[in-house]
């Protein structure tokens, strides 16, 4: 591997750099940059399917469009697929789309499909088949909302034919991966009404310098893919000439395209932002530990020889995701280590770190996905997501404190938890294993987000690491970090590091050595002339090889990237092993996959002016009210933003529960005057807001479509709004006692961008719904159809969601009532409902698990904090004996039982995506289940 070496400047005192490092160091890898000659060949084994090629054109007509349906069809012929070709509308019916495996738009114009032909491809989609659109394909179809979706963006304007400079963003999607970095054509460049890069994983962009008349403020994409409901969009603006068609690299892209469309090449088209690139072409920061190597050619590293570990010794990392595509010629081996110390001994990662397994063929716990020796990916997952050897795959590895998931082509295949003492995920270095000679595997665009840990783990980086400086060189020590320290330091000398953030951090720390007169360090923000944030006196320690550690507050508000100044005395100062950056502490990520029911019905004389609510059954507040328990806040009201309900968001981040799901009855009702000023309390903790649509008077399924799209445009843009990431950034509605209406057609309205979820484990009557939840308290002590439901909702790529409550009582709140209760018997019927949720053989393995509830103080399923000593008289019940604790301490202990058992829900993997094996003709096959139910922790008294 090649190092930068700054020039060797002679100065009374400074240490040599001894030749024979340079010599190695440059020797250890030659970077040569290539152009892969595309060619259409056939890939592995694909069964034979049928493509539609819908070319009809209701405006402009391109004169390309009999050349692109001959080259598909020339595609097809070497690739195991038959084409039909088409302009009648009447082909989109869902009998006569059954029998395609992808649907091609090429370059449609305007209006080409009435609204019975419109929801015959919707559905198409939806339920599991391809789109793929070419060119003018965005410049179709503006008067159905749906498509706008469908294609990514529509065509605004552009400028003459040109020529123009593309930048290959994603080099492991099938339609791309045969392409350069950079890739020179002449095409008609379209301009788009929006940018698609929030909901579509970009492969493609123009650069905007490369030609005239680009508009999209220098980010334009002109290729991209996603997923849409359990089916697959891609879309290439390329296209326009019919020379393009006769152009082998086009040819290719066409094919990369239809293979993801029809469900053969698999891809991560999640979209994707705020990643840092580890390794894209440049090894800088990076090093070879043990025997063997990498070439680095063509922005893709090749394992050779080995056993060794190619590793980021820049920095280590807390809490991240990190992406990296990799490729197999054969039988091959390799892997990913995450989680180890600093080493040139490649040993101690696999001692102390953890192994993402790349290989085809050996043991469960030893193969592809698996965490090597400890734990399986789910087989049958991780083989329908699998790309063949000689094909692309993605990796996202997912660290957050001790917990790892691994993500193969976007799918979740494995979800594991350190409990060894003798190993942390919580810190520590990544790398790339070479295994040995003839174990062939390639890796490209290693890049990295960080996401934060818990309390203050700091980030160490090593002083030999800068990316810019004057002076300093690094210099060996056989008993630094790594062998090596940022050596030769003189006065007036600095460093910077593009790579270690100074924001939030409060305390630097360096590791340090000097055998001369020592000096000062200077910490200073953005540059070597920035805000200096504080100081460190270095000493002389006693020799160059005897290092301590000094360190500093950071005062200001440290911003931008890390630069160190250095003054002192004559000749040489000091050196520096390494520096570390401790932040603020961060909180940990709260789970988007529990929801707590939240009602703001409440009101008082502070804010509303009367009570609301809380005279429920004939009470009299603020002392009597209808409920069992007491508020530990009192009869409080849904309108004190910064009192109750900042309070309330406090509570329910204790609780872990990343989700509030908000009682609404009606547009301009008490609930929706509320909202904004709940939003904005959630935003505050990171929670988010998702939506319980009640029964209203005149409630009807087309009022309900109204109420989404009412709740989208005016609360849409908040930060707080729940939008689920695992299922293409859906907000999500839960309908409550949706069985009060029996036709819900008018759903399909809004079910293609929103989850609308049927309260009910019937599922003959969610029909046009997303899913189902049962919210019932009661009736999850004894889960009656959850397995079913669960089942069926996997099956059928539907979301599961039952409800979880630690009790029900209503006797004050509706005396004289002959609804049955459920005691919370001190916490033992919390913990078994969250059992019977959890375990697939009662549960049937949810998606998300709903909490009843939050603050439903009438019906006493509440775990917000309740009284310890509530008014005197009125009979009411305390939290008192729950999980062992009494008095005031029992008062939020159902808060922190929740936390426990989202650590469960997510630690132990139990969560269950919608099921991605489904075809879209319907057959599904069968995901194992995680062994038997979860132990159910300590037991309260």
């Amino acid at each position: 591997m090649m190092f930068h070496q700054t020039p060797h400047r002679p100065s009374a005192g400074r240490r040599r750099i001894p030749s024979a490092l340079a010599t190695a160091l440059v020797a250890a890898l030659a970077l040569v940059g290539a152009f892969l000659t595309p060619t259409v060949t056939a890939q592995a084994a694909d069964p034979a399917y049928k493509v539609l090629v819908f070319s009809k054109t209701a405006g402009f007509r391109h004169d390309s469009i009999p050349a692109g349906t001959q080259a598909i069809r020339d595609i097809g012929a070497a690739n195991n697929f038959t084409v039909t070709a088409t302009e009648d509308g009447a082909a989109f019916t869902p009998a006569n789309l059954a029998g395609f495996k992808a649907v091609v738009f090429l370059s449609t114009t305007g209006d080409v499909l009435n609204a019975t032909q419109q929801s015959a491809l919707q559905a198409y989609v939806d339920g599991g088949g391809g789109y793929f659109g070419i060119h003018a394909a965005a410049d179709t179809e503006y008067d159905w909302p749906q498509y706008e979706q469908l294609v990514g963006a529509w065509f605004k304007s552009h400028p003459a034919i040109q020529p123009a400079t593309l930048k290959t963003e994603d080099r492991a999607q099938a339609a791309t991966a045969h392409l350069g970095q950079t890739w020179s054509r002449t095409d008609e460049w379209y301009n788009y009404r929006t940018n698609p890069r929030a909901n579509v994983r970009v492969l493609q962009s123009l650069d905007e310098g490369s030609y005239s008349g680009g508009e999209m403020s220098g980010d334009h994409p002109i290729t991209w893919c996603h997923s849409q409901g359990s089916g697959r969009s891609f879309y290439t603006g390329l296209g326009h000439t019919a020379e393009s068609y006769a152009d082998p690299a086009f040819r290719s892209l066409l094919l990369g395209g239809i293979r993801y469309a029809a469900g053969f090449a698999k891809a991560d088209c999640r979209a994707e932002s705020g990643y840092t690139p580890l390794y894209n072409g440049s090894t800088t920061g990076w090093s070879q530990a043990g025997p063997g190597s990498f070439t680095n050619t063509d922005a893709t590293l090749a394992s050779q020889g080995g056993m060794g570990l190619f590793w980021y010794r820049t920095k280590e990392y807390n809490g991240y995701s990190l992406k990296l595509d990799w490729k197999m010629q054969g039988d091959d081996n390799s892997g990913v280590f995450v989680g180890f110390p600093a080493s040139d001994d490649p040993n101690s990662a696999v001692s102390q770190g953890y192994e993402i397994q790349i290989d085809a063929t050996d043991a469960a716990d030893r193969t592809t996905g698996a965490v090597y020796g400890f734990k399986s990916a789910d087989i049958a997952l991780r083989d329908a997501e699998l790309n063949p050897p000689g094909e692309w795959n993605g990796y996202e590895i997912r660290v957050e404190g001790e917990r790892l998931q691994v993500f193969l082509n976007g799918v979740k295949i494995n979800d594991f938890t350190n409990t060894d003492p003798a190993r942390s995920l919580a810190q520590g270095y990544i790398g790339i294993q070479n295994h040995g000679t003839g174990d062939d595997v390639s890796f490209r665009n290693i890049r990295i987000k960080e996401l934060g840990g818990t309390g203050t783990t700091p980030s160490t980086f090593e002083g030999e690491s800068y990316t810019s400086s004057s002076g300093v060189q690094p210099a060996d020590h056989a008993s630094a970090s790594g062998g090596r320290t940022l050596g030769y330091i003189e006065n007036g000398d600095w460093a910077g590091y593009s790579q270690a953030s100074l924001t939030g951090t409060k305390t630097f720390t360096a590791k340090i050595s000097s055998g001369g007169s020592g000096g000062t360090v200077q910490v200073r923000s953005g540059s070597a002339t920035g805000p200096v944030l504080g100081s460190l006196a270095v000493p002389n320690t006693g020799g160059w090889e005897n290092f301590r550690t000094v360190s500093t507050a950071l005062t200001g508000t440290p911003t931008g990237p890390v630069f160190l100044t250095f003054t002192g005395g004559a000749g040489s100062l000091f050196d520096i092993d390494t520096f570390t950056l401790e932040k603020q502490a961060v909180t940990a990520a709260l789970s988007s996959n529990v929801h707590l029911f939240y009602y703001p019905w409440y009101g008082s004389p502070v804010k509303n002016g009367s009570y609301r609510h809380w005279q429920q059954g004939g009470r009299t507040p603020p002392q009597d009210i209808g409920a069992d328990l007491y508020p530990k806040l009192g009869a409080y009201d849904s309108g004190d933003f910064a009192g109750a309900v900042a309070q309330h968001m406090r509570w329910v981040k204790q609780s872990g529960a990343g989700v509030i799901v908000y009682s609404w009855w009606g547009r301009g009702g008490y609930e929706d005057t509320l909202a904004k000023g709940v939003l904005d309390a959630a935003q505050q903790q990171g929670v988010k807001v998702a939506w319980h649509i009640e029964p209203y008077a005149g409630r009807t399924a087309a009022s309900v479509v109204s109420d989404i799209q009412y709740l989208n445009s005016t609360y849409g843009s908040h930060p707080a709004y729940y939008r689920d990431a695992e299922h293409n950034n859906r907000p999500a509605f839960y309908i409550f006692e949706s069985l009060r209406i029996t036709d819900w057609a008018a759903l399909d309205q809004v079910t293609q961008n929103n989850t609308v979820l049927a309260q009910t484990t019937d599922t003959s009557k969610i029909a046009h719904f997303s899913g189902l939840y049962t919210y019932d308290g009661i009736a999850g002590a004894t889960a009656p159809g959850w397995k079913q439901a669960g089942d069926y909702a996997k099956a059928n790529g539907l979301i599961w969601a039952p409800s979880v409550a630690p009790g029900y009582i209503d006797d004050r709140a509706v005396p004289g009532n002959t609804t049955p209760t459920l005691g919370r018997d001190n916490g033992a019927t919390y913990d078994k409902e969250w059992n019977n949720a959890l375990d697939p053989a009662i549960g049937g393995s949810p998606t998300w698990v709903s909490v009843t509830s939050f603050n439903e103080w009438h019906e006493g399923s509440s775990i917000e904090p309740a009284a310890a000593n509530p008014p005197a008289g009125f009979g009411y019940q305390t939290f008192s004996g729950a999980y062992g604790k009494t008095g005031t301490e029992a008062e939020t202990v159902y808060l922190d039982r929740t936390k426990y058992w989202v650590g469960q829900f997510e630690a132990r993997g139990v969560r269950w995506r919608r099921d991605r094996l489904t075809s879209h003709a319907g057959t599904a096959r069968a995901v194992p289940q995680e062994g038997p139910g979860l132990p159910p922790g300590p037991v309260p008294a």
